[in-house]
């Protein structure tokens, strides 16, 4: 596998890891019991940094420009799709942000707020995910030069060392304490329920 591939495939894991955190929040607020709201922050903070100024970036910035310049009209508008479910995306981050300042003091006041914007970056995620994974990696590996490929890797390390590795280090930290609640959000250990729960 070329490894700018790989390396898009990572942040995608890693993002599913954390919607699987957001489905699992959702379904304890739903539930009725209150999250720590720093849960909401940290979802908030992992989304504009890692999923956005960091993975979007390689991918609107670097991958998608060069793909235009290699593709038909039928890859560019797949291409167009692709950065508006960005746009959505991120539209839907800077709601959540807003609910999560207020849930912070009421929770009550805004938690189906909050569950449903969950909901909806849940729904978005992994489809955007499979569309990538599965139409436009392949593209790319068939259309690019070995050249180009290796360009992209370096490009996408530059937007690495922009971002940080201490900040990589705290999003794996969120990912594990997000597969936590998966794991225990039947039962009455859930670590990322309030003290209050």
């Amino acid at each position: 596998m070329n490894d700018f591939i790989h390396e898009l495939r990572h942040d995608h894991h890693v993002i599913q890891q954390v919607v699987a955190g957001m489905s699992a929040v959702a379904e304890l607020l739903d539930s009725g019991q209150p999250v720590d709201p720093s849960v909401l922050s940290d979802l908030v903070q992992f989304l504009r940094v890692f999923a956005d100024q960091c993975h979007h970036e390689k991918e609107e910035q670097h991958l998608f420009p060069l793909l235009a310049t290699k593709g038909n009209v039928s890859t560019r508008r797949e291409l167009e799709s692709l950065e508006r479910e960005h746009r959505s995306a991120k539209q839907l981050v800077e709601q959540l942000a807003k609910v999560a300042a207020v849930y912070i003091h009421n929770p009550a006041a805004v938690q189906y707020r909050v569950i449903d914007l969950l909901q909806q970056l849940v729904e978005l995620y992994p489809a955007h995910i499979w569309k990538e994974d599965f139409l436009l990696f392949p593209l790319a590996q068939q259309n690019l030069s070995q050249t180009e490929q290796q360009e992209l890797k370096k490009k996408f390390e530059d937007v690495e060392r922009d971002i940080g590795e201490n900040v990589h280090a705290g999003f794996e930290m969120l990912v594990q304490k997000l597969g936590a609640v998966v794991e225990y959000r039947n039962s009455n250990a859930c670590p990322l329920c309030s003290a209050a729960a």
